[in-house]
């Protein structure tokens, strides 16, 4: 019966509804086995820098733990529906009373939380002076002959085959680059699959039901207006995690390849050393050799250093 609410929904319509809920449910389903794909150990980023982001896994946990809370709320729905429709239980029983909190409308909504995250990512304030864009195009501008660019390169293969230390210490700066930009392609698919379930889910709910001024439909709409801005949090989390994700492994691969470039420079030194030697090396000379060895030590250090004070300055954008 109508009345001056509004006209009652009809089972069908209840029923068509429903349904629609079902599918996206399943949609969300799937999301959720995509997420599982991304590698939850952080050796992906190699032992120097895995340990400081470990709330990349901990961050996949929630965003899993909130996706299952809002797969769950549909199941929940779409049986209520049924029983609704099925004149077991009033829609009103079902939606329950109103929520009389006053929520803080000044207060900031997830999606904008993450535009700040992926402002402070991108503007690159976390990264060290000394990794910034223009530092390593300096360190290898001075042109070098070919026959110090084969010694280099062929310094650099002996050293990362025959030398434990520089080979470990490589091994830890490199990960699996691979598996890294599987985990942010992940997230990336995770996040545009999340904003067009919360586009579909909104759509769904636009044309549901006649007479949303009815106190029933207006608290079921409500309620499910939640669920849109959760997955729109969601959608907007994924996106900050592909950020991260790839930032942290590029910067990772950067300060690498520099290291890598340091270690073949000594080594092709070092060669000359040999090859050029006279029988008697002065102290002069010795001095000059040792300062070199002294100074690629260094710089390496102060590599290494900047990385991993990055890193841990990007990781607390996690948190966020």
């Amino acid at each position: 019966m109508a009345t001056a609410a509004g006209p009652p929904v009809g089972p069908e319509q209840l029923r068509a509804h429903a349904a629609q809920l079902d599918r996206l449910r399943v949609r969300l389903g799937q999301v959720r086995l995509t997420g599982r794909q991304i590698e939850k150990g952080q050796t992906a980023f190699g032992a120097l820098c895995g340990w400081i982001l470990t709330g990349l896994g901990d961050r996949y946990q929630k965003h899993d733990e909130l996706l299952a809370y809002v797969e769950e709320t549909l199941v929940l729905t779409v049986r209520g529906l049924r029983r609704v429709a099925a004149g077991e239980q009033p829609l009103a029983e079902m939606v329950g009373q109103p929520d009389e909190s006053s929520a803080d409308e000044d207060a900031p909504s997830a999606p904008e939380i993450i535009d700040g995250v992926l402002e402070a990512v991108n503007s690159r304030d976390w990264v060290e002076p000394l990794l910034a864009e223009a530092a390593p195009v300096a360190e290898f501008a001075t042109p070098v002959t070919g026959v110090f660019m084969l010694l280099r390169t062929g310094g650099l293969e002996y050293a990362t085959t025959h030398v434990e230390p520089l080979r470990r210490l490589l091994d830890d700066l490199t990960g699996t680059p691979e598996v890294v930009a599987d985990q942010a392609g992940h997230w990336d698919v995770m996040a545009g699959d999340l904003r067009r379930l919360a586009s579909d889910l909104e759509w769904c709910l636009a044309g549901a039901f006649p007479g949303p001024e009815r106190p029933d439909v207006r608290a079921y709409l409500d309620i499910m207006a939640n669920n849109v801005e959760a997955l729109r949090g969601l959608a907007a989390t994924s996106t900050a995690m592909t950020l991260i994700t790839r930032s942290a492994g590029d910067l990772i691969l950067l300060a690498r390849d520099i290291v890598r470039g340091l270690i073949g420079d000594l080594f092709a030194r070092a060669s000359l050393w040999v090859i050029d030697s006279p029988e008697v090396v002065t102290r002069p000379v010795l001095v000059a050799r040792l300062a070199s060895l002294v100074t690629a030590a260094w710089r390496i250090n102060a590599y290494v250093t900047a990385l991993t004070t990055s890193i841990a300055n990007l990781s607390r954008s996690i948190d966020g």
